[in-house]
This record gives C-alpha cells, sequence and structure tokens, in this order.
C-alpha cells in the first residue's frame, strides 16, 4: 500500500472523530428550545434526511438490494436499528445530565469495547479465552476501570458551581446508568453489521463495491433508529405540551444549528468509512482507535470549554483526565486485539 492513501485515511478518520467529538456542541447553544426539539430535528435530519441523501448517491440501486436480501435478514437490521435508537435518545438524555466532558468519555469507550466484544461473544464465543478475546477481555476491563474513575470525578464536581445540566447525588447516578445503557445499546450496530453479510452479499453482486456495501446496513439501521427517537420526542412535547413552542423566534436559529449538528454526526460515520477503507488492514488496528480517542478527546475539551466543571475542585479534574487517558488506553488495548 502506498503512502498517499495511507495518509489520505488518516486523516479523513481523523477528520471524522473531530466531527463526532463536536456533533452535541450546536445542542448546547440553541434558544428557546427544549432537548426534545432539537433531537427530534436532529433525528429527522441526520438519521433520515442527510443519510438517505447520501445513501443514495453511494449505493443508487439501494432498494434493488432490499427487494433481493432475505426479508428474514431485513427484520433483524430492522429490529437491531429499532433498539440503536433506544441507545440514541439515551445518547442524548445522558449527554443533557452528565455534560459533554463526563459523558462523552464514558458512552464512546463503552461502544469502542462492548462494539468489539458482543459480537465475538455472540457468533464466536468459542474464541473467547484466545488471545484475540483474551486482549477484548481485558480492553473491555480498563473501560470499566476509566469508567469508575470519571464517575467518581463527577461524585466530586462541586455542584453549585458547575454549568452542566448534571445535578449532585441521585441525579448522577441516574445520569451514569443512563449513560451506560446508552453505551451498551449503541453497539448494535457492530452486532447487526454481524448479523448482515446476506444483505451486503446481495449489494456486492449487484455491483456495489464492498466498500460502500455496508451502506445498505447503515441506512436500515439508522432510518429504523429515527422511529424510536422521534417517537420519544413527539411523546415529551405532548405530554409536556411543548408541541407549540416548537415554532417561536429562534426557530431558524435553532434549525440551522440542528442541521449543523445532524450533518456532523452523519459525516463523521461516512468519513471514517472512506478512511478505514483506504487504510486497509490497519483501519480495524488504527483506525477505529484514533477516531474513537478523538472523539472522547474532542468530547472532553467542549465539555471543559463551555465550563462544565469550572469551579471544580482540582483533585476531581485531575481524576477526570485520569479516566480520560484510562479509556483512551482501554480503546487502544482493544483495537490491539483485531491483529490476532
Amino acid at each position: 500500500m502506498t503512502l498517499m492513501p495511507l495518509l489520505l485515511g488518516f486523516f479523513l478518520v481523523l477528520l471524522a472523530g473531530l466531527l463526532q467529538g463536536t456533533f452535541i456542541l450546536p445542542m448546547t447553544l440553541v434558544r428557546k428550545w427544549s432537548w426534545e426539539h432539537t433531537w427530534a430535528t436532529f433525528s429527522l435530519l441526520g438519521m433520515v434526511v442527510f443519510n438517505w441523501m447520501i445513501t443514495l448517491v453511494l449505493v443508487p440501486n439501494i432498494f434493488a438490494v432490499y427487494i433481493a436480501s432475505p426479508p428474514r435478514d431485513l427484520a433483524i437490521l430492522a429490529l437491531f436499528g429499532l433498539g440503536w435508537g433506544v441507545g440514541a435518545v439515551l445518547f442524548g438524555l445522558g449527554m443533557a445530565r452528565l455534560g459533554m466532558a463526563l459523558g462523552y468519555p464514558i458512552i464512546m469507550g463503552l461502544i469502542a469495547s462492548l462494539g468489539g466484544l458482543i459480537p465475538l461473544l455472540v457468533f464466536f464465543p468459542q474464541t473467547l479465552f484466545t488471545p484475540r478475546g483474551l486482549v477484548l477481555l481485558a480492553g473491555t476491563a480498563v473501560v470499566i476501570v476509566g469508567i469508575v474513575a470519571c464517575s467518581v470525578a463527577g461524585s466530586r464536581r462541586t455542584p453549585s458551581t458547575t454549568k452542566s445540566n448534571a445535578a449532585p447525588s441521585n441525579a448522577l447516578t441516574a445520569g451514569l446508568v443512563i449513560a451506560i445503557v446508552a453505551g451498551i445499546l449503541s453497539c448494535l450496530p457492530n452486532v447487526g453489521m454481524a448479523f448482515a453479510k446476506n444483505v451486503t452479499g446481495v449489494a456486492e453482486t449487484l455491483g456495489i463495491s464492498h466498500a460502500s456495501s455496508g451502506n445498505t446496513v447503515w441506512a436500515l439501521l439508522f432510518t429504523l433508529g429515527s422511529v424510536a427517537n422521534l417517537a420519544y420526542c413527539l411523546y415529551l412535547m405532548i405530554s409536556k405540551k411543548t408541541l407549540r413552542q416548537y415554532w417561536n423566534t429562534e426557530t431558524p436559529r435553532n434549525l440551522s444549528l440542528s442541521a449543523l449538528m445532524a450533518l456532523m454526526w452523519i459525516g463523521s460515520f461516512y468519513l471514517y468509512g472512506a478512511g478505514a477503507a483506504r487504510l486497509g488492514r490497519w483501519g480495524l488496528v488504527a483506525g477505529w482507535p484514533l477516531f474513537i480517542s478523538i472523539s472522547i478527546v474532542m468530547g472532553n475539551i467542549w465539555g471543559l470549554w463551555r465550563g462544565e466543571w469550572q469551579g471544580a475542585p482540582a483533585s476531581a479534574r485531575r481524576l477526570l483526565n485520569l479516566g480520560l487517558v484510562i479509556l483512551i488506553v482501554a480503546v487502544i488495548v482493544v483495537a490491539l486485539s483485531n491483529s490476532f
């Protein structure tokens, strides 16, 4: 493999990580909207509109692929998409409760480790105690240590001087539980991709390149995921009687911010896919940890920039930084398992 494709691949993965770690930031800048207004707009634009615009450009005959695919496989993918959608809702709620500096490392750390471990347990349990399985288990254990460090740091943060929406004691506990469940459910696309061999195989027989065949899976997963997100947001608007508040003087500004949020989110996945394809066998070994690590660091930086930990004791900040480093190390350990 020549040097230029490798450099371009790493650049695309780096850019993808920056976008993934930043996409929540516009949500913190909206005005006169409740959480459900912003999240519903983001879900509709990112998971449906922009997702299908990109997909139809890359895979113009995607509906022919679905028609030729086994219905059972499509149903399984749809189920995983709905489960992932619940995880996406919890991701948004967890970030709102914990803030970017604390919530992002925990959720992304879980996605990085369980995204590899769960498919291994489901499809290849006999390899659990092979070198690859043991390294994955070690990486998952390190993730747990990092989450504990971040959680303890969060409990030591001074609540009265922080700008975060996360509250002390039981509110912090609830936020941590939401974030952990979000991290677990957000791994379902990885499991779904393992179930999707027949669908991607049909795509390749219809002339779609191996690098683009996975888009047939993402399109279905993200679309079904939007159902859970939009349904929950609509429920909140009706139950809280905030539906009419969607249209106000700040709506044009908020729509722009939500569109930016959606573009960064969906764009990060397609950029990562394009970058990893150019990295070849290094895509999983080096590309994946770079993507997750950069997103974790960026989420943490934006959270600190917003003043989420302003006034917190120095010891709490040091512990948060330690937890961040531990989670990045865990991502690297998980990636090393792909070299076996």
